[in-house]
């Protein structure tokens, strides 16, 4: 078999969102590399969200923030950040609409201080049914003059006064606003998302990657639950949606696994002969 670059989401793939990364997906992973096979991490989440126990697993790149930045053999090809006008315009709606958020930079999560405490209460929900808000926010900061960072990737927003429709129609093409796939059962996370750079997904990091590394488009997996993996499922050439996937993403996908609790990711790699 030729040697395959396998893509892989973290939150609801490689790992569950109690915080539980299976055995048989840490056997997996080796077991594909030792086969030849590059595995990449393509994740909504910055740098600096990306713990060392899925650092530990063994990666020959990343694409993080969504696409913002990608990184082959160790080192970046590049990174992207949001213009100012881009960040008038957006913290501008999310403020005059009391909308909940962090932003994600390169290196923290930061929150505006009016907010703080809202947020650390709704995290602290979160925390209260199992969910280690610690290993996907990072360290948060506050900053009352967001707008001046030169380094938001993206962000993520919760309990929206307006529908997801409706922030859409206001940010335009120069953003990219998805829901999160993420609905824990006994806290209300209400209209929920991360808004991107407009053009810039999981998608156009892995042409990026293809391109650093050589690999042939139709050597590509990649491994998915959430909504911001519909672009990067349908650039592969082999898109697999986990068992606990969002309906819309099994739909696209060329293949359902099973649960990331029942051996998604070693069922998969198996099935595809990568193991």
């Amino acid at each position: 078999m030729e040697k395959k670059a396998i893509f892989l989401d973290i939150d609801g793939t490689l790992r569950s969102f109690d915080g539980i990364i299976p055995d048989t997906t840490k056997e997996a992973i080796r077991l594909a590399r030792a086969n030849g096979h590059e595995t990449i991490i393509s994740s909504g989440r910055s740098f600096y969200q990306i713990d060392k126990e899925i650092l530990d697993l063994g990666f020959d790149g990343m694409i993080g923030g969504a696409g913002a930045f990608v990184i082959y053999k160790g080192k970046e090809l590049f990174h992207r950040y949001m213009t100012m006008e881009q960040k008038k315009k957006l913290f501008y709606f999310l403020e005059e609409n009391g909308i909940l958020y962090t932003a994600q930079t390169d290196k923290n999560s930061v929150v505006g201080t009016a907010m703080k405490d809202e947020l650390q209460a709704f995290y602290k929900e979160l925390n209260s049914i199992g969910v280690p808000i610690g290993k996907v926010a990072g360290r948060i900061v506050t900053d009352d003059n967001i707008v001046d960072n030169p380094k938001i990737e993206k962000l993520v927003f919760h309990r929206s006064s307006r529908s997801l429709k409706e922030i859409k129609d206001y940010l335009g093409d120069e953003f990219s606003v998805v829901s999160l796939s993420f609905a824990p059962n006994g806290v209300n996370i209400g209209v929920s998302g991360e808004i991107g750079i407009g053009g810039i997904t999981k998608a156009s990091g892995i042409e990026a990657y293809l391109k650093a590394s050589g690999i042939k488009r139709e050597n590509t997996i990649a491994f998915g639950d959430g909504n911001n993996d519909l672009e990067m499922i349908e650039y592969v050439n082999t898109g697999v949606a986990m068992g606990n996937a969002v309906d819309e993403l099994k739909k696209l996908a060329d293949f359902v696994t099973t649960d990331i609790k029942e051996d998604g990711i070693y069922n998969g790699f198996k099935k595809l002969g990568l193991i």
